[in-house]
């Protein structure tokens, strides 16, 4: 009777550790499973930010910041897309006649689109600053009509905001 309680106890202790075993395996071959599908999909992440520049040329460090991070954001693998939106006085810094802009503001900019990064400008505030569409740096994707409308709509496609 004894021999036989003892026979069940290992039995028992068999089966958990068996059960345990294919529940690792199991663990182990999903992960290897979501390991393969990440890399099938490369390093992307599904985010998608806005970086909304708003400050002209008066606030240097503010624009170039924008600009960098907008590129470094895409480049970090974790994002799908990255825009940088401007709007109000930041416009002056994507025109080609404003001869206070820094050589290096332009090659941020370069270093953006090189990123993947897409450059929308605001179609109203252009107008408001007398800057005509063909003065505009070669790296901007698109002039919007306005861009409230456009921030309202990239955040409607689950778009996170950033701004300076």
């Amino acid at each position: 009777m004894i021999e036989n309680r003892r026979n069940l106890g290992v039995m028992v202790g068999l089966a958990i550790t068996l059960l345990g075993l294919v529940a690792m395996a199991r663990g182990t071959a999903m992960a290897e499973a979501a390991e393969q599908e990440t890399a099938a999909r490369g390093s992307k992440g599904h985010g998608k930010m806005v970086f909304v520049l708003t400050t002209g040329l008066e606030d240097l460090q503010s624009v170039n910041m924008a600009i960098r991070h907008s590129g470094m954001a895409l480049k970090s693998g974790y994002l799908d897309d990255s825009v940088l939106l401007v709007y109000g006085r930041g416009v002056q810094a994507f025109s080609k006649g404003i001869t206070a802009k820094p050589a290096q503001t332009t090659a941020f900019i370069k270093d953006a689109k090189q990123a993947g990064v897409r450059i929308l400008i605001c179609g109203e505030a252009i107008k408001r600053f007398d800057i005509p569409k063909e003065d505009l740096d070669p790296g901007v994707d698109a002039v919007v009509p306005n861009s409230i409308v456009t921030l309202a709509e990239l955040v409607s496609k689950g778009y996170q905001v950033v701004k300076y």
